[in-house]
């Protein structure tokens, strides 16, 4: 794992609409570096904040039944109440 995930949340709507195995791979991604479907400037970035431990890091994933599936990690310092990772549809935002 290139990074802790902390506290995971998830929408509704994804609670809702995606299975819960497939939640766990899209989150073994964002855990490991796999940002998904970014700029390389965006991966470049989430590179740099995994090694600082400053920043937020954000993926996206297309996933064939659902449309896009962001997961975006803030706090990844362990400040305050820890990080804490949210799992959405981009309609949630």
């Amino acid at each position: 794992m290139l990074h802790n995930l902390g506290r995971v949340v998830a929408t509704a709507a994804v609670a809702a609409a995606i299975p819960h195995p497939q939640i766990t791979a899209l989150l073994d991604r964002h855990a490991t570096g796999d940002w998904g479907d970014i700029s390389e400037d965006d991966k470049a970035a989430n590179d740099e904040a995994a090694r600082s431990g400053d920043g937020r890091l954000f993926s996206s994933y297309l996933t064939p039944e659902h449309g896009k599936v962001w997961i975006i990690t803030d706090d990844i310092r362990g400040e305050g109440e820890g990080p804490i990772t949210t799992v959405m549809v981009p309609d949630d935002y």
